[in-house]
């Protein structure tokens, strides 16, 4: 069936899952059939009866102003809502051309990007209503032939300008494993989506890292509640990580410190100073906890799923992290005193939980890739603020 043959709840229906998928990394897999030729580009692959979004969509989303944009971006790689969408394009700019619109026409071109290889090669630009009425009043909210809908149009078609438009073996994601809580090594690996930190989340997961806060069935322990909500999980291996790394009593080592004017914050602070010391000595103050997450997450291939995230954008969200680590006895602050700095540090109790049965499983053997790309992200940025300092010199 085509999607021009789909109507009322069908695509409806089917609209909602590319949104669900969009923002949740998952979504019912039976709708989306329907676009075997968008799944084809890499953007999700299928699990029975749960699609999974690949990080490429993630890049599909960041290409775009907002978020929102995104569904109507991936629904113009459908090919006949593509050819439809390009014969309106194209006839807008020809529009713009004949009225003398050279600043207008100009910066339509440039924004194409890409996809003015694909325009030059359209037959029959037409401004006449497209197939796709009923869809485009749902994803533009106004037909593609009308002016309203143009800048929209221009957006998602150039975002996706780039992406193969027939199925190729090559763009398909690799297929990952579920989510194995007690295997940290089986679920932090590259290809997995982690969702931003939030109190709770209504969508269950598969594939699909949880950014959810709340305490589940089983969760009594601080050990349990830490390896079943990962952004918990992976805050609690940074501290692991330091405290591992001042056990090689050598040079060298990390701190979480806060600000002093933020210490009567330090429940939920706005910002975490992570400095690293090498092993030469040298003391680097590198920057925030948020680039840290970054910097760990690029090492294990892991993406965040959501629109532009930047490291101001993780400070904010890790804020409920923070609180929710010191809460469940994972992470301790300490308000220091002399030259010591307020500063994070791992809980006594929960680190004698990471060298009981459970805890050793987990953080100290299939929790080493963790650990290690903390310490490899840590040490690299400190080289790099390094290597600033003296160009900057």
């Amino acid at each position: 069936m085509t999607l021009s043959a789909l109507q009322g709840r069908t695509l409806t229906r089917l609209v909602e899952d590319v949104r669900t998928l969009l923002a949740q990394g998952e979504a019912p897999s039976s709708s989306l059939r329907a676009l075997e030729a968008v799944r084809a580009t890499g953007l999700w692959s299928e699990r029975g009866e749960v699609a999974v979004a690949s990080p490429a969509i993630v890049g599909l989303i960041d290409r775009l102003p907002n978020a929102g944009e995104a569904l109507p971006a991936v629904l113009s790689l459908v090919p006949e809502v593509r050819e439809a969408w390009l014969r309106v394009v194209r006839a807008r700019l020809a529009e713009m051309g004949e009225r003398g619109d050279v600043a207008a026409l100009t910066e339509a071109i440039t924004n194409a990007g890409a996809l003015a290889s694909e325009l030059v090669s359209v037959q029959g630009p037409s401004l006449a209503a497209t197939a796709f009425g009923e869809l485009e009043r749902v994803v533009l909210a106004t037909p593609a032939h009308e002016a309203a809908a143009f800048p929209v149009l221009l957006r998602a078609l150039a975002a996706t300008a780039a992406l193969p438009t027939v199925p190729t073996t090559a763009a398909l994601p690799t297929r990952l494993p579920e989510v194995a809580f007690d295997d940290p090594q089986a679920t932090w690996r590259p290809g997995r989506l982690l969702r931003l930190p939030a109190p709770t989340e209504a969508a269950t997961t598969t594939v699909v890292l949880s950014g959810a806060l709340d305490g589940k069935s089983g969760d009594a322990d601080a050990m349990h509640w830490a390896l079943h909500h990962p952004w918990a999980f992976l805050l609690a291996q940074m501290t692991f990580t330091k405290e591992a790394w001042e056990a090689e009593r050598v040079s060298g080592g990390i701190a979480f410190e806060l600000e002093p004017a933020h210490a009567s914050l330090f429940q939920s602070p706005p910002r975490v100073e992570v400095v690293v010391t090498l092993a030469s000595g040298e003391e680097i103050r590198c920057g925030s906890l948020g680039e840290l997450c970054q910097r760990t997450l690029a090492q294990l291939g892991v993406t965040v799923l959501g629109h532009r995230v930047t490291a101001s954008t993780l400070d904010d969200k890790l804020a409920l992290v923070i609180e929710a680590v010191q809460r469940r006895d994972v992470w301790r602050f300490e308000h220091g005193s002399g030259a010591r700095r307020p500063a994070y540090t791992i809980h006594p109790s929960f680190s004698d939980a990471c060298y009981r049965a459970l805890g050793s499983r987990a953080f100290y053997r299939l929790g080493s890739p963790v650990t290690a790309a903390i310490r490899r992200a840590s040490e690299g940025w400190a080289r790099e603020r390094i290597a600033r300092a003296g160009g900057n010199a």
